[in-house]
């Protein structure tokens, strides 16, 4: 059996959407393009025989990496092409040199990213909240491109790296943005982003539970009407108390795991490796289990 990895394209974004959404996953058409856009040298789609059967995208920050939907079709599983592709992905990342490499795993996948380097860094819970029409909503201000400079000044210390970039692109296809501010200076943010189940609210940075709840309220305010999807890091004690109180449901968890090269084995308890990037105590949505 021969597989050949070549880059991921536009005309492929379809046998994507199938792949995520027999998963479960939540990308849209809108999500895979702005993925694209910000590294279509290292996205990648397995074939064998010219008919794709798998795929997995990466995305380069400033300091820091991604690796999201790692997918092979049912019919070709346990015959080492997840592997394959994986590998393609880390030999990209490394060629950017990129140090350190995250991910948000699914339990099935987690043997796997640990034979690879990866160790588990923390739980990443799942919630849903189904639809219920809501009334009005706290009041925060929306996004301009003018504000994005100052956006992601303040988020890069939260996330822990520089996603500039990547906030740009998606403000161009985000359904709302919210922000909570002291003169110019940032407070906290929200995006809502499309998904296939209705909207996706991350990212979501605030600087406290006050300001996060003012962030939410708006949000639900505005599409509360709508199935709400968001991941959150489990650091976020104060974020468990504010969805459970405003109607969100877990559902089953992510683990993020990191690769940090060389130091990083999948034998190595999480104390061998360096601190948590960013504060995950101030990011109440992540971006997309994809991005981080």
């Amino acid at each position: 059996m021969d597989v050949t990895i070549r880059p991921l394209v536009d005309a492929d974004i379809e046998f994507g959407l199938v792949q995520t959404g027999r998963e479960g996953w939540d990308p849209t058409v809108e999500l895979f393009r702005v993925w694209l856009a910000h590294d279509a040298a290292g996205d990648f789609v397995a074939e064998i025989a010219g008919r794709p059967v798998g795929l997995v995208t990466t995305t380069c920050y400033a300091r820091t990496a991604w690796i999201g939907n790692l997918i092979v079709v049912p019919e070709h599983r346990r015959q080492g092409i997840g592997r394959t592709l994986m590998k393609r992905a880390l030999a990209h990342l490394a060629s950017r040199g990129v140090g350190t490499i995250r991910l948000e795993a699914d339990p099935p996948g987690i043997p796997l990213y640990r034979s690879l380097g990866f160790v588990d860094e923390f739980e990443s819970f799942r919630y849903r909240r189904p639809p219920e029409p809501r009334v009005g909503g706290a009041a925060a201000e929306r996004i301009a491109w003018a504000d994005l400079p100052a956006i992601a000044h303040f988020d890069t210390e939260r996330f822990g790296d520089d996603r500039g970039r990547m906030l740009t692109l998606l403000h161009r296809v985000v359904k709302q943005t919210y922000w909570v501010r002291e003169g110019r200076r940032p407070r906290g943010y929200a995006f809502v982003l499309p998904s296939r189940f209705g909207a996706r609210l991350g990212p979501w940075v605030a600087d406290g539970v006050h300001t996060a709840d003012t962030l939410l309220q708006a949000a639900l305010g505005d599409w509360g009407d709508k199935t709400i999807l968001l991941g959150v890091p489990a650091p976020n004690r104060d974020a468990v108390g504010l969805l459970a109180a405003n109607g969100f449901e877990r559902t089953p968890s992510c683990v993020r795991m990191v690769n940090r090269g060389p130091r990083a084995t999948g034998s190595a308890p999480i104390t061998a490796c360096a601190p948590m990037a960013g504060r995950p105590q101030d990011v109440y949505g992540i971006g997309h289990g994809a991005t981080g």
